[in-house]
């Protein structure tokens, strides 16, 4: 069959390059079962869909929605299928629709949604399609029987290593570059996808089912020599939630990346405790620059009430070790938690500030869908309501972490701002550099994302000023109008 599928774009303002590593996984599956794949990026172009739909004529057509935001781009293009190939499913899947099944059915007018990962959903739905259409065994799928909200069983997580080798010529990864820390032609990529924890705060449990699983070390270097050797990139950025835990695994893919020559730089996602010296040393030694850790608190008594299950006193040490011999490190925390106190933010507040990190961020906690917090407010607190419309959830979005839909915490609202806002201060005005450029992290980062946004002509130069410039007056005025909060919170 002829499947078609499409990413959806973004506002130009928040258009970040991000492979669709997702729906070229999926595509890859299917090519290997026969059926011809075409994949249709508009997060890194404009593309026309009634040209692009009347060339293709596919049997069926799928839309990832990685985000909340990029879903109002799928639902218009959604309507416009409806209208040109009466008849041809639309059936969406990622993240954002996984987390919010019956309301995208619903809002959205899809046919059907993949729950969770779909390569292996998405190959029985092609095969009933063609064949008796009797969608009601196929596990992972939901959709609406008139006005019944069908959900079939959740599909048990696939073993990765199983998967056939990606097929990079569906895209141009060349359009997704970017730069980073330590390179200025950074593409994404997974080793291994899901993470074993189950923080309290974290919808990943429900979406890869709190297993990690990992991709072949031959695939991935696979992947590897064609971004690197054939497309040009220098820096590879793996978004596994946790890269690699399996210590056997990841040291057979390091070896891989010495032994290839091949001169890029690359960084990850870790949590403390996976790592020990030596670790960290064998991943400096194959090129990694940068890692970022999520350790979300700096108080004990918080780690078991969100579950995270990490020793704080590992942090000190393994950043200054990893500041010590040359890695960029993001250190990442969360303040709002439900009923957080002033003390335990205060302390957040001074492991952050202890800590060598070249890049501490305080965010303030949004209760993501199908999270655990965010189930028990919704059956709990009067206050909090679950979105209505994909709008209104995607409208949330764009302020997610900068913002306190609700104050789940015992501080007043204020107070998160005045604590957010001056980290972020404290980020762009501080001298943490890469690569000994003076210019400091911060800035380059918001460099770099200015010059992206320009690329986009006049709107995305409009739009990029504007939103630049509110979101420079609002981090000012929190970090520099409060002295009194500042001060409750050991601030300077």
């Amino acid at each position: 069959m002829k499947i078609m599928f499409i990413n959806p774009s973004l506002p130009v303002y928040l258009r970040v390059p991000s492979l669709p590593l997702g729906l070229v996984s999926i595509a890859s599956y299917l090519e290997h079962y026969g059926h011809e794949v075409t994949i249709v990026e508009r997060s890194v172009q404009n593309v026309d869909m009634r040209e692009e739909i009347e060339k293709f004529e596919p049997d069926v057509v799928g839309i990832s929605a990685i985000s909340y935001i990029a879903s109002l781009d799928g639902i218009r293009i959604t309507a416009l299928i409806h209208e040109m190939r009466p008849g041809v499913p639309v059936v969406w899947g990622g993240p954002a629709p996984s987390s919010l099944p019956e309301l995208y059915l619903r809002d959205g007018k899809m046919d059907f949604l993949t729950l969770g990962e779909g390569e292996v959903t998405w190959k029985e739905f092609i095969d009933a399609w063609a064949g008796d259409r009797d969608f009601s065994k196929i596990e992972g799928l939901a959709y609406l029987d008139g006005d019944d909200y069908i959900c079939n069983p959740i599909r048990p997580v696939a073993d990765l290593s199983q998967f056939p080798e990606l097929d990079w010529s569906l895209i141009e990864p060349q359009k997704y570059f970017s730069s980073f820390f330590h390179c200025t032609k950074m593409v994404y990529l997974h080793a291994s996808k899901g993470c074993p924890a189950s923080c309290t705060f974290c919808s990943n449990k429900q979406f890869h089912q709190g297993r990690n699983r990992c991709r072949d070390p031959k695939h991935v270097m696979h992947d590897i020599e064609y971004l690197v050797g054939k497309c040009g990139a220098n820096g590879i950025y793996f978004s596994d939630e946790l890269f690699l835990p399996r210590r056997e695994v990841r040291n057979e893919l390091l070896q891989m990346i010495i032994d290839s020559g091949l001169d890029f730089v690359w960084g990850c996602q870790m949590r403390l405790g996976v790592l020990k010296e030596e670790d960290i040393d064998f991943m400096y030694k194959a090129g990694c620059r940068w890692i970022l850790f999520g350790i979300e608190t700096g108080s004990q008594d918080m780690i078991k009430k969100i579950k995270k299950s990490t020793d704080l006193r590992l942090a000190k040490p393994t950043i200054d070790y990893c500041e010590k011999i040359g890695l960029t490190v993001q250190a990442t925390f969360i303040i709002g938690f439900p009923d957080e106190t002033a003390d335990e933010i205060r302390q957040t507040v001074e492991l952050a500030k202890e800590l060598s990190a070249s890049l501490p961020v305080l965010n303030i906690l949004t209760p993501l869908p199908n999270s655990e917090i965010y189930f028990h407010e919704v059956e709990t607190n009067p206050d909090f309501h679950e979105p209505r419309s994909i709008a209104e959830i995607a409208k949330q979005e764009q302020v997610m972490t900068d913002t306190a839909k609700v104050n789940l915490s015992a501080v007043p609202k204020k107070d998160l701002y005045v604590v957010h806002y001056y980290f972020q201060w404290k980020d762009f005005i501080g001298k943490d550099s890469v690569n000994n450029d003076s210019f400091g992290i911060v800035k380059k980062l918001a460099s770099d994302t200015f010059n992206r946004i320009f690329k986009h002509g006049l709107k995305g130069f409009v739009f990029g000023t504007y939103r630049s410039v509110k979101q420079f007056s609002t981090v000012f005025f929190y970090s520099h109008f409060f002295p009194v909060t500042k001060k409750k919170y050991g601030l300077k």
